[in-house]
């Protein structure tokens, strides 16, 4: 993760791009706050942008029903693969309280998509100025019982995966190809509420399980 969002741009063209899953995958997960992404117009847009991305070899496109802008990673893993919170861990209600409490105070908001931007491990469109999402970052770390990993709160950067890397075969071709358009066209979206949900710790893709969704 980028302690803004420059840094891995600038660096670009000698960047070697990062293929580690972090994990066999199966029975370990991860917890995550993320937006879902359901608007059509929305979705449209994020798949003609994968299709494309999905063309150069170096990268694993992200599957239409997987699109989401990523808010908060938990340092919290689990083998709760279920559906719902049933007889959730302590671990697990900690961040159920603390994404609860934080998000009964906010209202809807919109965010837009400015712009493609890269991490070691993937290409990701950027969330105008962070905004609210990066404020919801703030306070869930700020909570009691919640841990602020690396590169979190202050330096967290919300943002969209649009693909895995999976190699460096034609890298050059890809930083080419998104530095000629790097102005992304994603509608508004319309952030009403989010969502907890546990991740397959090195699925590729990974598979995600929803746990809980917190209205706006």
């Amino acid at each position: 993760m980028a302690s803004n969002s420059t840094e891995f741009w600038d660096q670009r063209h000698d960047l070697t791009p990062s293929t580690e899953v972090g994990g066999d995958g199966g029975d370990s997960y991860r917890l995550v706050l993320l937006v879902d992404i359901t608007d059509p117009g929305v979705l449209f847009e994020c798949e003609r942008i994968t299709d494309t991305l999905d063309e150069f070899e170096c990268l694993d496109a992200v599957s239409s029903d997987a699109h989401h802008i990523t808010i908060k990673l938990f340092d919290v893993e689990t083998d709760q693969s279920t559906d719902d919170l049933v007889d959730p861990s302590p671990a697990i209600r900690r961040v159920d309280r603390a994404v609860s409490e934080v998000t009964s105070v906010y209202d809807p908001f919109s965010v837009d998509l400015t712009q493609f931007n890269l991490f070691p491990d993937v290409v990701y469109g950027e969330v105008a100025g962070g905004g609210q999402l990066a404020g919801l970052n703030r306070e869930i770390c700020d909570q009691a019982g919640v841990t602020a990993l690396k590169r979190d709160r202050d330096e967290f950067i919300p943002h969209l995966t649009f693909g895995h890397f999976i190699g460096d075969d034609d890298y050059d071709s890809l930083v080419k190809y998104i530095e000629a358009g790097r102005e992304l066209q994603v509608p508004t979206i319309r952030v009403e509420a989010v969502t907890l949900v546990a991740y397959e710790v090195g699925g590729r893709p990974p598979t995600y399980n929803q746990l809980e969704t917190y209205e706006l």
